[in-house]
């Protein structure tokens, strides 16, 4: 999600609206609750003053995020509406901006790619719950993790002890 300064020098004059679909699963499943991601629909309106861009923006799509209770995979939909300010590097912003709606750019492009990844993330909720966890099934195993019944733990013998195993097995 690129703009050059020049195609944004023409909301001096007009408002620039904008629909796009963007690919970031690449990007948000670096989180460790993000397993998945819906492509995301980021549309709004930007206007110029000065060297001060201002977005108004709707962000839309789904994550799949895993279950409170089961591990399960859940999706989650959202829909996050936001202002961003772009005021270039060096300057002073002006004092009727909020603060942490202002971020700062250098050069002849302005990404926004940070700014969607950073308003998509801080929305992720604490806990997530599946409509009916009795239906789904949490995933048999998982990173540094595996899910062991009663039966099979009974089954499985402790390595350092496989030499006294055998020893019953003589006589």
């Amino acid at each position: 999600m690129k703009w050059t300064i020049q195609q944004l020098q023409q909301a001096r004059y007009e408002t620039i609206h904008f629909d796009e679909l963007v690919e970031m699963e690449e990007v948000l499943t670096e989180h460790p609750d993000v397993r998945g991601s819906s492509s995301i629909q980021f549309k709004g309106t930007i206007v110029a003053k000065r060297n001060v861009y201002t977005f108004q923006f709707t962000i839309s799509g789904k994550l799949t995020l895993p279950c409170s209770r089961t591990l399960a995979d859940v999706d989650w939909p959202f829909e996050i509406e936001g202002t961003a300010h772009f005021v270039l590097q060096g300057e002073t912003r002006p004092v009727e901006l909020v603060e942490e709606d202002c971020y700062s750019y250098s050069g002849e492009e302005l990404d926004v790619s940070h700014l969607l990844q950073e308003r998509i993330l801080v929305e992720i909720p604490i806990q997530v719950f599946a409509d009916n966890p009795s239906n789904v099934l949490a995933p048999p195993s998982g990173k540094d993790w595996e899910l062991i019944t009663d039966k099979a733990k009974q089954k499985q013998v402790d390595p350092r002890l496989a030499d006294l195993a055998k020893f019953f097995d003589k006589e």
